[in-house]
């Protein structure tokens, strides 16, 4: 498949996880290892079409930081293939036995977690009743200041075609739930630096 081609069923994809949607979306862009420009343009259009995806800003972020592009967007898709998160949350909920309130999130920043509707009201039951409050953040969702604030601008608030979701400040959760099992809040960290050519469109 031709590259432009390929980018184009990527863009199409609907909601498709990240997972998929960074693996689909290589093959495109390492046509464009010898070109730059090209390649800034191919990333920008690409999450222009996929507002939703944190997955492939971090894609975006990590190979224009590298001084090998191509082998830094497959070393990511790798890692989104090795991520153990979901395994790590469910040990979670079958050791705590119902002392922990697991809130998935859709992304994160250094301020906070963008959750679906409803994440509030069921952290404020968990408080109630005395569980402690646990975020799950999948490799790929973590972002840096710059791309955490474009991309909650282009997804935090509600529209005609999505509800509102719910965004949940780091002081109202203990844990998180990561590629490197549980921990404190306070680890939470970005999976790649800033880089403002992706913040904003």
């Amino acid at each position: 498949m031709h590259p432009i081609e390929r980018l184009r069923y990527v863009a199409r994809a609907g909601s498709a996880p990240d997972r998929i949607l960074v693996a689909e979306a290589m093959p495109a862009f390492s046509a464009f290892a010898g070109n730059p420009g090209a390649l800034l343009v191919a990333l920008r259009q690409l999450i222009h079409r996929q507002p939703e995806s944190p997955g492939l800003l971090v894609l975006g972020a990590r190979v224009l930081a590298s001084l090998e592009p191509i082998d830094a967007g497959w070393a990511f898709v790798d890692e989104l293939d090795a991520d153990r998160t979901n395994d790590h949350a469910d040990e979670l909920a079958e050791h705590e036995a119902g002392g922990v309130e697991l809130i998935e999130s859709i992304a994160s920043g250094p301020d906070g977690f963008l959750c679906p509707p409803g994440a509030a009201a069921w952290i404020a039951e968990g408080r109630a009743a005395g569980r402690s409050i646990a975020v799950v953040t999948p490799l790929g969702s973590r972002l840096p200041r710059l791309l955490w604030r474009g991309w909650l601008d282009r997804n935090g608030e509600p529209s005609t075609h999505r509800p509102h979701n719910d965004l949940i400040p780091v002081a109202d959760v203990e844990e998180i739930v990561g590629p490197d099992g549980v921990q404190p809040v306070a680890a939470w960290s970005s999976d790649c630096s800033d880089m403002p050519e992706l913040s904003s469109f």
